[in-house]
């Protein structure tokens, strides 16, 4: 029974768009399938009604879930990263991430893979903040209120200030984004750099999700980010540093 409706599943996908099916390759199991094709496993187990997931066949063709609304596609291709798909499609990375729950961000993208876009891209990724006057005085000197678990010294020339997951990772200065990506060859993780001008610039690492992209105008106390404990990092922080020309220097000189 199960051969007759894998069979049938393959002889009725021409009648189905690239878009509506997927054919499961060699070492595939559900949870990777639904990652590839940018759904999640209870999906797929909706879409295919009567057909053993558990029990998956190299060459068998499912069908895809419907796409609600306008959602559309997004194929991976050589090269492509989170951040670059979300900037060339005018998102942000946590527009992207939501879009797509099942995806792992810490983990490459494969060729081929498909990925959900939300219906339409948003026309700015600004964050309007409101400031209290504590957060203004603070917001030149630390991208959180955190605890300081490591100091600015020679062999760790930046802050760690720890801080719940999620929590938001604000801009110390105003500037524009020249760098929102996963850093994992560096052991970053996610990760953003801001240009304030000047030859002054900051970096904002481990963060659990990016929310702004390269090229944005930010604010001094706009939300950038959230903090998380990606790449080489052993709890949930940030590693906020500062150099001018290059060089790092002590945050503590902006307040």
């Amino acid at each position: 029974m199960r051969r007759f409706l894998l069979t049938a599943l393959a002889l009725t996908a021409v009648s189905f768009s690239a878009a509506t099916t997927v054919t499961v390759q060699p070492g595939d199991t559900l949870t990777r399938l639904a990652v590839r094709s940018g759904t999640t496993a209870a999906a797929l187990r909706r879409a295919n009604p009567g057909v053993r997931l558990d029990m998956l066949r190299a060459g068998s063709v499912l069908r895809l879930p419907e796409a609600r609304g306008e959602t559309r596609a997004w194929t991976v291709r050589p090269g492509d990263t989170l951040s670059r798909i979300a900037q060339r499609q005018g998102l942000t990375l946590q527009a992207l991430l939501k879009a797509n729950p099942a995806l792992d961000p810490r983990l490459p993208l494969r060729v081929g893979q498909r990925l959900r876009l939300p219906a339409a891209p948003l026309a700015r990724a600004r964050t309007t903040v409101t400031l209290r006057p504590a957060s203004v005085r603070g917001a030149a000197g630390r991208p959180l209120q955190g605890r300081l678990t490591t100091p600015f010294q020679a062999t760790h020339p930046g802050l760690d200030l720890a801080a719940p997951s999620g929590t938001p990772i604000r801009a110390v200065l105003p500037g524009t984004v020249t760098e929102s990506r996963f850093d994992g060859q560096g052991g970053w993780g996610w990760t953003v750099v801001l240009d304030h001008g000047g030859g002054l610039t900051s970096r904002y690492s481990h963060n659990s999700a990016n929310l702004v992209r390269v090229g944005a105008r930010v604010n001094a106390g706009e939300v950038i980010a959230r903090v998380g404990s990606t790449g080489n990092s052993s709890g949930a922080h940030v590693d906020y540093r500062l150099y001018q020309g290059g060089k790092s220097i002590d945050p503590s000189s902006l307040q």
